[in-house]
């Protein structure tokens, strides 16, 4: 007779066996819907979406289908761009995607579809050319745009305006605000042409969001001391506040090639070249920045605190060459930021932690992986997409793109 510790031994044995099972790589499939899949998006923290269309359709259309942490499918849904070519835009901690038919305006408007986590979708235009012409009379057909980024609340333009007149670069934002598609505009500052001769004097960028605020920053001097001066607002175009950043040292120059989902990465031709990147998530400064170290050079990860950059993590690049720019975009995520680093022969996505001492891995670049910012967090073959959802990594083999029939994915241990 077994007594009842003995019973109970037994069960949790049988329990721990199970346990240890679930833990293993467990795989499912995914039905076809009409027509294959043709490619794959993440949406960082919500899945991955497939996509199928019909290649007889005159007007494209696009249906979606979302995977997450389930082994059927969440939604389907479809799109309907107004060309062959679009362009998607996601943030990690934004809770909407965007698929733009067009970067530069078309007539003053910006033309979309948006996509909620829910699968709700809503196909609109918005005019922009509107909203600037509330600050001054600038002509919208002179408008540079520099990126367009998606954020919590809003989708932000910003657009840079030569004023001949006055000699000076303007810098504007647009924000059209996801719930109601209103568009608010401000001018992020006037820069004198003759001050940008000076290296250490940079123009606007957009560094990152938290919640409803929306940060920008440009290089300059406060009190002949070299940085970045910093400046937020709301989705509704108010500003919150304004600062002035010092910079931790000499920094290495960096060409900025842009990394994610972002216009400023599909706008190839504007890479700038900066002293450190900056980046604003989850309520925190951070930069990104390079130093000479033991005749090469190494990536600094800072955070911003108590009025100070503190060191949180490195890399170091013992295959830096003096003479050339280290090429560099970053995409800001929970974990830290993703990166794409082109520099003498190494062309790779790796993740610089917020967490002090944690390790990377280093995948080889592709142009999958701008679609694909989990594909930084763990290391993977070519052919694989990576999805880091809150308990399991989702994974992909994109070999089966194109093909008639179900699709396979498994769901790994993180």
């Amino acid at each position: 007779m077994h007594t009842k510790y003995e019973i109970m031994n037994k069960v949790l044995v049988i329990l721990m066996s199970l346990i240890g099972f679930s833990g293993f790589a467990q795989k499912f499939t995914i039905p076809m819907v009409d027509y294959p899949f043709t490619d794959v998006i993440e949406w960082k923290g919500v899945g991955a979406i497939l996509m199928s269309k019909n290649p007889n359709m005159t007007t494209p259309q696009i249906n979606l289908t979302l995977v997450a942490d389930k082994e059927v499918t969440i939604w389907d849904q479809k799109i309907r761009p107004k060309n062959k070519e679009f362009y998607y835009l996601s943030s990690e901690n934004a809770r909407y995607v965007y698929f733009l038919d067009n970067l530069e305006l078309t007539k003053g408007k910006v033309y979309f579809n948006q996509l909620n986590s829910a699968g709700n979708v809503k196909t609109t235009s918005v005019s922009i050319s509107s909203a600037i012409k509330k600050l001054g009379p600038y002509d919208y057909n002179k408008l540079e745009l520099i990126n367009v980024v998606v954020t919590d609340k809003a989708l932000v333009h910003h657009f840079r305006y030569e004023d001949k007149k006055a000699k000076v670069i303007r810098e504007f934002a647009t924000f059209i605000t996801h719930h109601n598609m209103l568009c608010y505009a401000v001018e992020l500052g006037a820069i004198p042409t003759s001050d940008l001769k000076d290296e250490n004097i940079g123009q606007w960028n957009y560094i990152g969001f938290t919640g409803n605020e929306i940060y920008f920053a440009a290089r300059g001097y406060s009190s002949k001391k070299k940085g970045w001066s910093t400046r937020s607002y709301t989705s509704k175009g108010k500003e919150i506040q304004g600062s002035f950043l010092e910079a931790p040292s000499d920094l290495l120059p960096i060409e900025n090639i842009g990394f994610g989902t972002t216009g400023s990465y599909y706008l190839e031709e504007k890479h700038v070249v900066e002293r450190g990147l900056l980046a604003q998530i989850n309520g925190k400064m951070y930069l990104m920045g390079a130093e000479r170290s033991n005749g090469g050079a190494t990536l600094i990860l800072h955070v911003r605190e108590e009025g100070e950059w503190k060191a949180l993590n490195t890399m170091n690049l013992n295959y830096f060459i003096e003479n050339k720019n280290l090429k560099l975009g970053i995409y800001p995520m929970n974990e830290g930021l993703g990166y794409h680093l082109d520099h003498n022969g190494y062309d790779k996505v790796s993740m610089v932690y917020f967490e002090t001492g944690q390790s990377s891995t280093h995948n080889d670049f592709s142009t999958r992986a701008i679609v694909n910012p989990s594909s930084t967090l763990y290391p993977k073959k070519k052919e694989e997409f990576t999805v880091n959802l809150p308990n399991v990594v989702l994974v992909f083999n994109t070999d089966q793109l194109g093909k008639e029939g179900e699709v396979e994915f498994e769901f790994k241990e993180k």
